[in-house]
């Protein structure tokens, strides 16, 4: 059963619009100063349902913080997050020439790709 609460909709939106990840703190805090009143355990529930639907991803940071970004709807292939082992930044890219990677693994490897959940791990360039 899904239920479309007022506290729903708030947490929703604020991870439409945040830019980058956050945390359960850091969400927790920011809802506080604009006086909404959510539990910290209806937030725990209403994001893990958003990470369960595909709507936000979880990561855990470089100091092993339990981290959650909006992921950007895609209706195509050719796309993935390059997640930073060292700040622990989550970015959309789109790449087409994932595109023939799946397919070689596919072909290959007999393994399909989930492409709407690829993550690549690294080091990007401001952590360099």
């Amino acid at each position: 059963m899904t239920y479309n609460t007022r506290q729903k909709e708030i947490i929703e939106q604020f991870v439409r619009t945040k830019q980058g990840d956050f945390s359960i703190k850091e969400l927790f805090a920011e809802l506080l100063k604009r006086g909404e009143d959510v539990s910290q355990t209806t937030i725990y529930r209403i994001i893990d349902s958003l990470v369960e639907s595909g709507v936000l991803k979880k990561t855990v940071s470089a100091d092993n913080q339990i981290r959650y970004q909006y992921l950007e709807a895609c209706d195509h292939y050719g796309h993935c997050y390059l997640k930073c082992n060292t700040c622990g930044k989550l970015e959309h890219v789109d790449c087409e020439d994932l595109c023939d990677l799946t397919e070689h693994i596919k072909r290959q490897h007999k393994f399909t790709v989930d492409e709407a959940n690829i993550v690549i791990n690294g080091t990007c360039g401001a952590c360099k």
